[in-house]
């Protein structure tokens, strides 16, 4: 990919350089054509030429991965900017505190992450709300801990109707439910939990 950069950028470089020596004179040939033929071969080989010569876009100063990053950059804060105005916009008119349910996968911690920045989790202007079905990774719940640690607020953490832990669900429902019945398992440890924490947080 880099090398293609840089035969493209030599390219330009050595068909400036081709005009600048008078290659490109716009001399009509005697059949009318236009450009000669010559010119546009010296067009076509003119990054071989190039490269042959040692011409690089390091040695003429141009920082093409430089210049990727720099552009990389400001497209994420674009898109960043972008999505702070959207959840500004959703936070600032919520008749009660803005609820987010946070499953814990990647596209809800970015959001939970620019909640943080807005300063709406520390204030209490938006809450996020999780649901604990106990049969989640075994690092779920204290990366849950380690987000609240640095964004300073405290989720609302809601599981099976009755069930403080998993030892008392299991002695409910059973520790196989989830095998045993799966549309039950769905019902009792996600459906449920997350209808009662919406209507509870608003």
């Amino acid at each position: 990919k880099n090398m293609r950069k840089s035969l493209a950028f030599l390219s330009l470089v050595a068909s400036a350089a081709a005009f600048q020596a008078g290659g490109f004179s716009g001399v009509p040939a005697a059949n009318g054509r236009g450009i000669q033929l010559r010119t546009a071969q010296r067009a076509v080989n003119a990054p071989r030429v190039a490269a042959r010569k040692g011409v690089t876009a390091a040695k003429m100063g141009f920082d093409i991965e430089g210049l990727n990053s720099q552009m990389k950059d400001a497209r994420l804060a674009h898109l960043e900017e972008q999505a702070m105005e959207s959840l500004r916009a959703s936070v600032e008119n919520d008749l009660g505190p803005a609820v987010f349910p946070n499953a814990m996968i990647v596209g809800d911690c970015i959001i939970t992450d620019l909640l943080g920045k807005l300063g709406y989790l520390k204030s209490g202007k938006a809450k996020i709300m999780v649901v604990d079905t106990f049969h989640l990774f075994d690092d779920t719940m204290p990366f849950l801990a380690s987000l609240e640690k640095k964004y300073e607020f405290k989720a609302e953490v809601f599981t099976a109707d009755g069930c403080a832990d998993k030892s008392v669900y299991d002695k409910k429902f059973g520790a196989d439910l989830w095998q045993v019945d799966v549309e039950q398992y769905d019902k009792v440890c996600k459906v449920e939990p997350f209808q009662r924490g919406l209507k509870t947080l608003k």
